[in-house]
C-alpha cells in the first residue's frame, strides 16, 4: 500500500473583515430613506382613499334619509281642502323651490297628528342655503298658516341647487308651479338636489291624493 506524500500542515490566516466605504453608507441610507418615504406615502394614500370612502358613504347615507323621510310625509299625504274665502281648493301648493301638504308627524308622539308641512330655501347672510321644514298643526281647512309658531328643522344644509316639479296626471306634464287653484292633486312630484359634489339622483314621489 502506497503512502501518501507528506506535505507539512500551513496555518491560513483569516482576512480581516472589509468595512462599508462611505460611498456605500450613503448608498445605504440613500436606499433606507427612500423606502421609508415609499411606506409614508402608501399610508398617506390609504388615509385619504379611507377618508374619501368615509365621504361618500356618509352623502350617501344622506341622500338615503332624506328620500326616506320625503317618502314617508308625501306618502301619508291626506287630500285635504282649504277654504279661501268662499273657494275651497285642494291643500297643496307647489313652487320650483319647495311646496306645502297635509300629512302625520308621528315623531312628536302623542303631539303629533295632522300637520301642515312646508318645505323650501332657507337663504343665509353669508349665501349657504339649506333646505328647510317647517310644520303647523292642522287646525282645518280654515286655518291661518302663521309661520312663525311653526316647528322648523333643517333637512338638508349647505345646498348648491334645488328643483322641484309637478307631474299633472290629466295630461301627463311636468311643471314647476302648482297651485292650489288647478282643482287637484299632482300625480308625482320630482325632486332634483345638488351639493358641494355635484347632483343628487333625482328623488321621485308618487301622490296618494292623486289615485
Amino acid at each position: 500500500m502506497e503512502a501518501l506524500p507528506h506535505r507539512p500542515l500551513s496555518r491560513r490566516h483569516a482576512r480581516p473583515a472589509r468595512g462599508f466605504t462611505l460611498l456605500e453608507l450613503l448608498i445605504a441610507l440613500g436606499v433606507t430613506a427612500l423606502v421609508v418615504a415609499l411606506v409614508f406615502t402608501a399610508f398617506g394614500l390609504i388615509g385619504r382613499t379611507e377618508e374619501r370612502n368615509q365621504a361618500t358613504m356618509d352623502r350617501a347615507e344622506q341622500m338615503l334619509v332624506v328620500s326616506q323621510w320625503l317618502t314617508r310625509k308625501l306618502d301619508g299625504l291626506r287630500p285635504l281642502s282649504m277654504v279661501q274665502g268662499t273657494t275651497v281648493t285642494p291643500f297643496f301648493a307647489g313652487t320650483e323651490a319647495g311646496a306645502m301638504w297635509v300629512a302625520p308627524l308621528p315623531e312628536r308622539g302623542e303631539a303629533g297628528g295632522l300637520h301642515v308641512f312646508r318645505l323650501g330655501p332657507l337663504r343665509h347672510s353669508d349665501g349657504g342655503i339649506d333646505l328647510l321644514v317647517e310644520a303647523l298643526p292642522f287646525d282645518g281647512g280654515a286655518m291661518a298658516l302663521d309661520w312663525g309658531q311653526a316647528l322648523r328643522q333643517n333637512l338638508i344644509t349647505d345646498v348648491r341647487s334645488l328643483q322641484w316639479y309637478y307631474q299633472d296626471g290629466v295630461s301627463g306634464e311636468w311643471v314647476r308651479q302648482w297651485s292650489s287653484e288647478q282643482g287637484r292633486f299632482p300625480a308625482r312630484v320630482r325632486v332634483v338636489i345638488g351639493d358641494a359634489k355635484g347632483d343628487w339622483p333625482a328623488l321621485m314621489f308618487a301622490l296618494p291624493g292623486a289615485r
